[in-house]
This record gives structure tokens, C-alpha cells and sequence, in this order.
């Protein structure tokens, strides 16, 4: 059972659909495990459909019924290829070392909306350095568990992250942790080590 969830305002522009593909696919990630944002999305997609129906009808320009219908093939073949995508169906970049046990791999999502999106692995009981966000991070944990000051996170949990946190992981022992991350902007390490490896992160 998921005890973290995304903030209302990212489900919303997901059901929506104006939320960028990298966060969508972290997103579509947690829903997956997660009934109670699963209802939440079908609460918001409601109200849309109840706004929408508000609207007052206004007269066609000549021309726009077929201008209308043209779009709608572009939309619906461009949504056909990105909805509910799970990362088993992008292109994954190998392993490699950012940082004292911690690994990343790459997630051929397009950067479209600024979103770099990556899998994050990391050993058991180690201690990731103090950081803040220059952006935002959407992360789904995949497996394994962490630990900082907004609680425990494990496998389905969402950390919904921005300017306003500060963090510093503590990877469960006896078990890896695996992310898979959409972030935007860049993480600034607060202490020490973390200055000294800052050089070699490029996420």
C-alpha cells in the first residue's frame, strides 16, 4: 500500500493531459500501485468533462468542423505513442557510477518540457548528501525503501519534490533502492562529499 503521494496539482495536470511526458511516465508508474490517486485522476477528468459542458456553445467559423477533425488525428496518433507508456518501453542507457554507491541509467524519454528522466540505484544503508532542488523532481520508488524528513518511501511511493525541500536520503539496509526520476532544473548538494562528487553527477 502507497503511503506518499504526487501533489493535487500534478494529478491534475496529468488527467489534464498537460503534464510533460517524463513526469507522466513516473506518474503512470505510481498509479500503477496507487487505487487512491487512480481516483483521484477519475475525479478530476469529471470536473473537466462537467466544465466542459458548461461551456456556452458559439457558432463555427467556415471550415473549422474539418480543421477540428485534422487536429484531432494529429492528438489522438501523438497520444497513442505516450499514454501509459511504463519504462519498460523506452531505451535504457547502461549503469554507471555517479557517486559512492550510487548508480544511474538513462530513460530515452524526449526532454520535452525540461524533464530528464533516469533510474537511480542505490546501495543498501548508505546515506545520500543534503541537497536542495533547483526545479522540480518527481521520483516513483521501484524497489527498496528510503528514509528522510518527509517519512519513509517505498516501493510505489511518489516523492513530489521543489525549491521549497530539502532532503537527505537514508537507503533501507538490506536492500537496494531503485527510482526512476523525472527531474527538471538541478539538485544542489549542501555538504561536503557532496560538493566533491557534484562534478561527476550529470543527471
Amino acid at each position: 500500500m502507497t503511503k506518499h503521494h504526487p501533489k493535487e496539482t500534478t494529478l491534475a495536470e496529468y488527467a489534464a493531459g498537460t503534464l510533460d511526458e517524463g513526469r507522466s511516465l513516473v506518474l503512470t508508474e505510481h498509479l500503477s500501485r496507487c487505487a487512491h490517486c487512480r481516483e483521484l485522476i477519475a475525479s478530476f477528468e469529471h470536473i473537466g468533462g462537467v466544465m466542459m459542458e458548461a461551456v456556452e456553445p458559439v457558432d463555427m467559423s467556415p471550415g473549422a468542423r474539418d480543421a477540428v477533425l485534422r487536429q484531432l488525428g494529429t492528438i489522438e496518433a501523438s497520444t497513442a505513442k505516450t499514454a501509459r507508456k511504463s519504462v519498460k518501453d523506452y531505451s535504457l542507457g547502461p549503469w554507471r557510477w555517479i557517486g559512492p554507491g550510487l548508480h544511474a541509467r538513462s530513460v530515452g524519454v524526449p526532454s520535452q518540457g525540461g524533464s530528464r528522466v533516469f533510474m537511480l540505484k542505490a546501495a543498501p544503508g548508505i546515506e545520500l548528501p543534503k541537497h536542495e532542488h533547483r526545479g522540480t523532481e518527481l521520483t516513483c520508488i521501484l524497489s527498496g525503501a528510503f528514509t528522510h524528513e518527509g517519512g519513509r518511501y517505498g516501493p510505489g511511493d511518489c516523492d513530489d519534490a521543489d525549491e521549497d525541500d530539502f532532503h537527505s536520503p537514508v537507503i533501507d539496509n538490506g536492500e537496494e533502492c531503485v527510482c526512476l526520476v523525472a527531474m527538471q532544473g538541478n539538485i544542489v548538494f549542501q555538504s561536503l562529499l557532496g560538493r566533491m562528487i557534484q562534478p561527476f553527477i550529470r543527471l
